[in-house]
């Protein structure tokens, strides 16, 4: 999954993206309630807004990030 979404990041300059790795932040992961790998969470105002869960295609990250 982290190359499709290194693709879109390098195509959106209006979304930030950020990888976390579940082993190092535990904490962060059971905050957002992440069970399975790869999750997307998309944040508005500090809020989740949406999640996707398993692998999806660069097309579809690209619609995620920008709905």
């Amino acid at each position: 999954m982290g190359p499709v979404v290194s693709s879109v990041a390098e195509q959106l300059d209006s979304v930030d993206f950020f990888n976390v790795n579940v082993d190092q932040l535990p904490y962060l992961a059971q905050r957002f309630g992440v069970q399975s790998i790869p999750t997307l969470i998309l944040i508005k105002n500090g809020q989740e807004a949406k999640r996707s869960v398993g692998f999806i295609p660069e097309e579809a990250v690209k619609e995620f990030a920008q709905s």
